[in-house]
């Protein structure tokens, strides 16, 4: 499934109902009005001082009915540097922006999106846990893999608990070429990441993608137990 507009949502401005991964948006009503299936919500917001958009969520729109907008949602670390032109949207009092088609190429957003909802038709298809008597989902589990990916544009410090499936997707949805450079176990694969991204944060050019030094990419592979790519 093709992801065809990408909208930033302002978190403070945010209401909605919790289940699980899932959430129905409920406010403001404006957002609502604009908001359509299949959409990828940004949920970020603005860091004055560093000048960046911090992202702590994305979603992609479930459905949209009388009660709000069902959204499934991941959560994430993630950085976005407008250009000064931009910033006048993630700053201004409106809670919610679409991003223009060449910031989101720019900002890689259809690969991040990729990244986190990896079967998209699937998850658009099947019915919300907000929708029905069967509880919460099942726990994401701790233990998986942190990978490096070098495309022309970048080094992608991403995870996964299969990195095979998970490249091989790449390879189909993305518009340029890439190469597995090394991957390895974690306990807690979500931590690691996050501690990696954070250590490389000033190297960060958008999302999860970095300016790694090539001994940037010896020291990480140095840490967690190494796996071979071929395995």
């Amino acid at each position: 499934m093709r992801i065809p507009k990408f909208v930033r949502v302002d978190l403070a401005s945010l209401q909605e109902v919790a289940a699980g991964n899932e959430g129905l948006i409920t406010g403001p009503v404006d957002l609502i009005a604009v908001l359509k299936p299949r959409y990828g919500v940004v949920l970020a917001s603005w860091d004055q001082s560093a000048q960046l958009g911090v992202a702590s969520r994305l979603g992609v729109v479930l459905r949209v009915g009388h009660e709000g907008v069902a959204v499934q949602w991941a959560p994430v670390d993630l950085r976005y540097r407008p250009n000064p032109s931009g910033r006048r949207f993630w700053t201004q009092a409106k809670p919610y922006f679409g991003f223009a088609a060449d910031v989101a190429q720019r900002y890689m957003l259809a690969s991040t999106f990729v990244e986190h909802f990896p079967d998209l038709s699937v998850l658009a298809a099947r019915p919300s846990v907000l929708d029905t008597a069967k509880g919460r989902p099942s726990a994401i589990p701790k233990g998986g893999y942190v990978y490096i990916v070098r495309s022309p544009y970048g080094v992608k410090i991403g995870k996964s608990v299969n990195v095979k499936s998970r490249t091989r997707l790449f390879e189909v949805k993305l518009p340029f070429p890439i190469t597995v450079e090394h991957y390895a176990w974690f306990e807690d694969y979500s931590v690691a990441e996050r501690d990696l991204h954070r250590q490389y944060h000033a190297k960060r050019l958008e999302g999860e993608w970095f300016d790694l030094s090539s001994a940037d990419i010896a020291t990480i592979k140095t840490l967690g137990k190494p796996v071979s790519i071929e395995t």
